[in-house]
């Protein structure tokens, strides 16, 4: 699957892609629901991730990851 993910150095979005068999999500309903971490691929319930700052869908939504790829994205 395709996807876009910013580029805070070049302030740009570039191509990024993920493998068909991830389940990603931008919202869910049921927060119990297993979905995998659109950055590192781990699997969680969608109520224990937090939104990408940069990994978005065509309207800048962010994509759920977990805690530990949330904090490397605000590292960078």
């Amino acid at each position: 699957m395709m996807l876009q993910k910013w580029n805070p150095q070049k302030e740009v979005y570039e191509s990024y892609e993920i493998p068909d068999t991830w389940n990603v999500s931008l919202l869910e309903i049921d927060m119990n629901k297993i979905v995998n971490c659109v950055e590192c691929g781990k699997k969680l319930p969608y109520g224990e991730t937090l939104t990408s700052r940069l990994v978005h869908n065509k309207n800048g939504f962010g994509y759920g990851v977990c805690l530990d790829c949330y904090y490397k994205e605000h590292k960078d």
